[in-house]
């Protein structure tokens, strides 16, 4: 399980949607607990989510940054995403900010 743990350290962060959290089932600040466990229903998103924060530790990721303002900077900086040609495995890709 720690690789496993280890793994989502850089490709998922839980944000907080505000009010909009409850419409959308708590997905957007449980995201973590969604990547390490995709098939627990989502009404125990929230128990699961308080208990691997101190597991975690350091490897737990909150952006508390405005969805609104998030989502323009995710916008803005990442313009396209591009396979990895050089991995030995298909399906791996990186963003460009950059054209």
């Amino acid at each position: 399980m720690h690789h496993c743990l280890t793994m989502i350290h850089p490709t998922t962060v839980d944000r907080d949607y505000g009010i909009l959290n409850k419409a959308f089932h708590h997905i957007t600040d449980t995201h973590v607990a969604h990547h390490l466990f995709s098939t627990m229903p989502h009404y125990h998103a929230m128990e699961a989510t308080n208990a691997i924060k101190p597991i975690l530790g350091d490897y737990y990721q909150f952006d508390g940054t405005p969805f609104y303002k998030a989502l323009w900077r995710e916008a803005k900086e990442c313009l396209y995403v591009e396979p990895d040609d050089g991995a030995s495995q298909k399906g791996v890709y990186w963003y460009k900010n950059k054209f």
